[in-house]
């Protein structure tokens, strides 16, 4: 697969994983020592989920994510996307919007990030 098809797959996944299942199933698409800069700082799946966790509960709970940039690089996939995440609960009828980036590797054959960046 090219990378645009890999980093398109992955985001995919990862939508999927968010709107349909919530948090704890978006953090398996890490690897176990990830990290993921936003609002926080957080470091492996715990840390992960903790603040994957706080966001899903302020209401955004559904997301879009398309692909903007991918590019492999020795062995990594390097992935830049806009997102829109919608809200409910007490962000109901709000949408917020950002940009976000993913370093992939491949273990097992299964493409999981183990950098995760989001504004």
């Amino acid at each position: 697969m090219s990378p645009e098809q890999i980093a398109a797959d992955f985001v995919t996944r990862w939508a999927r994983a968010w709107s349909d299942e919530g948090p704890a199933a978006a953090t398996r698409l890490y690897t176990s020592d990830s990290m993921l800069v936003g609002g926080v700082t957080a470091i492996g799946r715990s840390q992960i989920e903790t603040a994957l966790t706080a966001l899903f509960n302020q209401g955004w709970a559904s997301i879009d994510i398309k692909v903007t940039h991918a590019r492999a690089v020795n062995g990594m996939v390097l992935v830049a996307s806009d997102f829109t995440a919608t809200g409910s609960g007490p962000n109901a009828g709000k949408t917020l919007a950002g940009r976000s980036t993913h370093a992939l590797t491949q273990i097992d054959g299964a493409w999981l990030s183990v950098m995760h960046t989001a504004a």
